[in-house]
């Protein structure tokens, strides 16, 4: 398989911003935390299992920790204010927490806890952190999925909410833009993350066998690596990209561009 060569954008205006991850001590989410460290961010990482999270901000330069439940309305409004309270303020939010873990149910409560997660959780923490986001002219970027777009079998009530969420990027983006406050969405591919460790096992199939077939339905003839969605996230975050917002950017190695005949 053929390796990424992906590298951390460095964009000055970045420097001293306070940045608040969900989904921080894994996947995309980590990638993301290490890469807006790279550029003197403050970062505070959001999830439900300290001991991940406190590995992740230990070793960042300036990360910090926050136990939090997603599904939990309540639980997020105490983690802004907490995050807000430990990083000075809010300059930046990544929604990066949630994923599918490729076996599917449709009954009612599996789509109910997949909008719990990917879309009533974005916009409470968006609407819980909106009073710093404004006054800083912030930035708020969602991490969706290319499955938002592209029928597959497997992840009905996981692509449902995904594309949910990236409507919910393009309406939030239309009200808050007035206010100076951008928002925007990625939507990646097949990554190279833990989540296909357990698809894997799973299936009974070996990882690598798992990551080589999926790597044939993108036109880029590989799966990607975080480091290669957390860029754009970066960038989007960034005054690089200060008239850019309510975009759903696909990340996704081409994957979208055949998926008629994709059989991965």
């Amino acid at each position: 398989m053929v390796t990424s060569s992906a590298t951390t954008p460095i964009i000055p205006d970045l420097k001293g911003k306070r940045v608040l991850f969900t989904g921080g001590s894994s996947g995309i989410g980590r990638a993301t935390a290490f890469a807006f460290d790279a550029n003197g961010c403050s970062v505070a990482i959001l999830g439900r299992r300290l001991e991940r999270l406190d590995a992740v901000a230990k070793q960042l330069k300036h990360g910090v920790s926050i136990v939090a439940d997603l599904t939990k309305e309540e639980d997020m409004k105490r983690a802004v204010a907490e995050a807000i309270e430990k990083l000075g303020g809010r300059d930046i939010l990544v929604n990066s927490g949630g994923a599918s873990s490729g076996l599917e149910t449709t009954d009612e409560a599996a789509f109910i806890a997949e909008f719990k997660l990917h879309v009533t959780g974005n916009l409470t923490l968006i609407k819980a952190a909106e009073e710093e986001l404004i006054t800083n002219k912030g930035a708020v970027v969602n991490v969706s999925s290319a499955i938002a777009i592209m029928p597959t079998t497997g992840f009905l009530t996981y692509g449902v909410a995904k594309a949910a969420q990236d409507k919910l990027t393009k309406d939030l983006a239309f009200e808050y833009a007035p206010k100076g406050l951008r928002i925007n969405s990625v939507l990646p591919g097949v990554i190279n993350t833990e989540l296909y460790d357990g698809m894997a096992e799973a299936k009974g199939v070996p990882e690598a066998d798992l990551l080589a077939g999926l790597a044939t339905t993108h036109p880029l003839g590989r799966v990607s690596e975080p480091e290669e969605v957390a860029a754009p996230i970066v960038f989007l975050a960034s005054n690089a990209a200060s008239f850019i917002t309510g975009v759903n950017l696909l990340v996704d190695g081409g994957i979208t561009l055949g998926f008629w005949f994709n059989k991965g």
